[in-house]
């Protein structure tokens, strides 16, 4: 699982840049089987009746990836009232051996 601190530094890094328009929140860490797991994330805002509301979705991956250095799949998109909830999916990756 991710670290909280991680999450929380993540969140606020979104939501500083992109808080007038959407505002990001961890409702839950799934785990699907040992390597797989995921985040249930929530989007809010006026974003959703932009032209291309998936731009926040990506943005958020990338600044998970880059902050985390996993790589994150959309699995699953919901409307929910003024947003979104997206969960992303990214496997934990096993350290080589040299």
């Amino acid at each position: 699982m991710l670290k909280e601190n991680i999450l929380n530094e993540i969140v606020n890094e979104y939501n500083k840049y992109h808080g007038t328009e959407a505002q990001v929140h961890i409702l839950e860490q799934k785990q699907y089987d040992q390597n797989r797991r995921g985040l249930l994330v929530q989007f809010t805002g006026p974003y959703c009746l932009s032209c291309a509301p998936e731009e926040y979705h990506t943005d958020f991956v990338i600044l998970l990836e880059e902050k985390t250095g996993l790589k994150f799949e959309v699995r699953s998109i919901k409307q929910e009232g003024n947003g979104n909830i997206i969960e992303y999916e990214y496997v934990e990756r096993k350290p080589h051996r040299v």
